[in-house]
């Protein structure tokens, strides 16, 4: 198996686990625990990732053996603690952020709240897409992912962002910051107009 290959099975396993984790938290029979865990993942954001020891009770139980690096967090393993992470910060107060499976990537999410003055949300999102580190990326992205979040139905694609965060990490930064603003800047069509409104 070559390089590549191998890169889109781990893309395709980080989706997969990232869709059991929400699966998890949103069943019936978590219910009562689900605040505990998503106030313990909030409490997380701002640590180093090897630090966010609240977090791994509800993490790696999911986590296939080959995502598991000895000593240090792995790509997947840091890829699905971000998006855990935003996922507690959409979950927290009267504007939910709902995991929409039809969005491309967060920058159609971005494009779809995107009102006739979005200079500041212009400004954040070349920020964050002109990052030259992983840590100042995922910085970007909370900030922007809490100022979308105060609008009306803002919705992601939870189980897409861990599979681009994966390959963000992986050498591929420069092709998903692509796709994003592709998707961030261009116009919408007739018919998704009339699905936003």
């Amino acid at each position: 198996m070559n390089k590549e290959q191998n890169t889109d099975v781990k893309k395709q396993s980080v989706y997969n686990v990232m869709w059991s984790i929400l699966n998890f938290l949103n069943s019936p029979q978590e219910q009562k625990s689900r605040p505990g865990y998503l106030a313990a993942i909030r409490n997380s954001i701002g640590k180093n990732f090897e630090d966010a020891t609240d977090v791994w009770p509800i993490i790696f139980p999911f986590i296939p053996k080959e995502f598991l690096n000895a000593g240090t967090l792995s790509y997947e393993e840091k890829a699905l603690i971000v998006v855990l992470q935003l996922y507690a910060i959409g979950q927290q107060g009267l504007n939910k952020v709902s995991n929409d499976e039809n969005n491309n990537s967060f920058g159609s999410s971005l494009q779809r709240i995107k009102d006739g003055n979005s200079t500041s949300l212009d400004r954040r999102f070349n920020t964050m897409i002109t990052a030259t580190t992983f840590d100042e990326f995922v910085y970007h992205l909370r900030q922007i992912f809490r100022l979308a979040k105060s609008k009306n139905n803002f919705s992601v694609n939870f189980l897409r962002l861990a599979d681009d965060l994966f390959k963000h990490q992986n050498g591929v930064n420069k092709k998903i910051c692509l796709r994003w603003a592709k998707d961030y800047y261009r116009p919408f069509s007739d018919d998704e107009k009339s699905d936003k409104s």
